[in-house]
């Protein structure tokens, strides 16, 4: 990070961070147990490198939504339907992170039992990044999956209807001593809060990322915030957008159409105020149900180094695999202070003021 970037944030820890955002919630209504689960998910993006999807939103989305009424701090959270090897849950219009990590421990308590496993939540709300729920199968030698759809902000390919969310998906498979493959993605050019945070610097977009109101593709920030996300590979069919259309459509078909949820027509926009309409799908299943573990965790530090070893691109020094660049940021924020961008350190100061809770958040 250059000298000028690092002017932009404040340094705080990590232990720090996740008691005020739980401090936050339970001042909002929120039970300790789940607000402790929120603050981990949010925390955890922020040291992944992921600050779209970190403590920038505990202001403008989470308490926001609970002040305003459509998002209810003590949901029932409940399951409707339930086999051997499925379950869905009924969020209550309740914070999503809290009823997607009890989703994920029933999904591998399962699959620990018959070898896979699959779960799904509906009448929910944003449950921060994918991969958290996904990586949480890694201790239990399992692959993990998990997905939601969203708010909608996305179009199809040659469309300009915003019809589709951001609808990541996520993917966790554990590795030796290489770190764990972890794949974690929107199906559309980026995430919707790629554009806050490029708003919030007052940088422009990259060509091919959105569109505005009138289909064109635009680099404004506000422009494309009033207009749509392209689908992943950008505008029309040459450089792959049917594809992130397509995965984008099998995400909402699994979220939201399998659920019994909220999905493409009925899903709302960000000026919508209707609430739980958000769906998530998580999956797990046992490695040894194919082979030996210990076998499959050298394999695959033989198949990932294979790829960061192979020859360089002309004026390249390096090769990633999913999840190393993540797994590098975290070390390195924990040793020196997690980065929280100046104006959404102010706004955490101005939240901490109105609730009355001690704003120490410096490292």
């Amino acid at each position: 990070m250059s000298e000028a970037a690092v002017a932009e944030y404040q340094l705080s820890t990590e232990p720090k961070l996740k008691a005020f955002v739980a401090a936050v919630l339970e001042r909002c209504g929120v039970a300790p147990e789940q607000a402790a689960v929120v603050a981990d998910v949010l925390v955890a993006a922020d040291l992944r490198g992921i600050e779209s999807h970190g403590v920038a939103r505990l202001e403008s989305y989470y308490v926001g939504r609970i002040r305003s009424g459509h998002l209810r701090p003590k949901p029932e959270y409940r399951i409707v339907r339930e086999t051997a090897t499925t379950v869905l849950y009924d969020a209550d219009n309740g914070l999503g992170h809290p009823v997607a990590k009890m989703t994920m421990e029933k999904v591998i308590e399962k699959a620990r039992a018959h070898g896979s496993a699959f779960g799904a939540v509906r009448n929910s709300n944003h449950f921060g990044i994918a991969g958290y729920y996904a990586m949480m199968a890694l201790p239990h030698d399992m692959i993990g999956m998990a997905s939601t759809n969203s708010v909608k902000y996305g179009t199809a390919t040659f469309g300009r209807d915003v019809l589709l969310g951001t609808n990541p998906l996520a993917f966790a498979i554990p590795a030796g001593n290489e770190p764990d493959f972890v794949l974690d993605f929107a199906t559309t050019t980026v995430p919707k809060g790629k554009l806050e945070v490029y708003k919030r610097k007052g940088k422009p977009l990259l060509d091919g990322w959105a569109i505005d109101e009138q289909g064109y593709m635009t680099q404004d920030p506000d422009a494309a915030l009033r207009g749509a996300l392209l689908p992943l590979g950008g505008f029309g069919t040459d450089g792959g957008g049917h594809k992130g259309y397509g995965l984008g459509l099998l995400v909402d078909i699994l979220c939201g159409v399998l659920s019994g949820g909220a999905y493409g027509p009925d899903l709302p926009v960000v000026t919508d105020v209707r609430e739980g309409a958000i769906s998530h799908w998580f999956g797990a299943f046992r490695i040894d149900g194919f082979r030996d573990v210990a076998a499959f965790k050298a394999d695959m530090d033989r198949e990932l180094r294979s790829f960061k070893d192979s020859l360089k691109a002309p004026g390249q020094d390096r090769i990633w695999v999913a999840g190393e660049p993540e797994f590098e940021k975290t070390a390195h924020h924990r040793a020196t202070g997690v980065p929280v961008h100046a104006k959404v350190w102010e706004g955490l100061q101005k939240l901490g003021g109105e609730l009355g809770i001690a704003f120490d958040l410096a490292r």
